[in-house]
């Protein structure tokens, strides 16, 4: 496949109007998603992930579609700030708070199972790239996330029951 500049720039301009017709031409994040979808588009070229070279649109079209999917999912779960809403003082947690959270935390990640949670603590906690812990843990992208996905709720579920317990206990 030979990607020139020019053929870039049209593909560029074909996922916008793509991406405006899906989400819509009052959405600030057209760019971003247009630019998401090239950088998938190219890393998985470079990986040789591409099993049809010569219809590659149909491809650059599936990844476009996912990207939008994923923007739409975070959207719907990010509360919507109010453009006068005061934006709070970053400020410093009292340390007692922070031992508290540390210590809901390492419960919450200790009443996982094993895999999830290394896996979690490799993403979130080491900083490591997704594709580097799907080789160690043989795993494919969507397996990924279905695992991450399930490990987040039962972390989310563990965490959420530790706080409260901490929380009655202090009245």
């Amino acid at each position: 496949m030979d990607l020139n500049e020019p053929s870039i720039d049209r593909l560029r301009l074909k996922l916008r109007y793509k991406v405006l017709y899906h989400v819509g031409h009052g959405c600030a994040d057209v760019d971003d998603l247009v630019q998401e979808t090239l950088v998938r588009f190219f890393r998985a070229e470079q990986r040789n992930q591409i099993r049809n070279t010569e219809e590659f649109g149909a491809f650059l079209n599936g990844v476009c579609r996912n990207v939008i999917l994923e923007y739409r999912r975070r959207v719907r779960r990010e509360p919507v700030m109010e453009p006068d809403m005061p934006i709070p003082d970053a400020g410093s947690r009292p340390e007692a708070e922070i031992f508290e959270m540390r210590d809901a935390i390492n419960n919450g990640l200790a009443e996982l199972a094993e895999r999830d949670r290394m896996i979690l603590r490799s993403l979130y906690l080491e900083g490591k790239e997704k594709e580097d812990i799907c080789k160690e843990w043989n795993m494919t992208d969507a397996q990924f996330r279905v695992v991450l996905f399930r490990a987040k709720e039962r972390f989310r579920r563990v965490y959420s029951a530790d706080v409260k317990r901490a929380g009655t206990a202090e009245h």
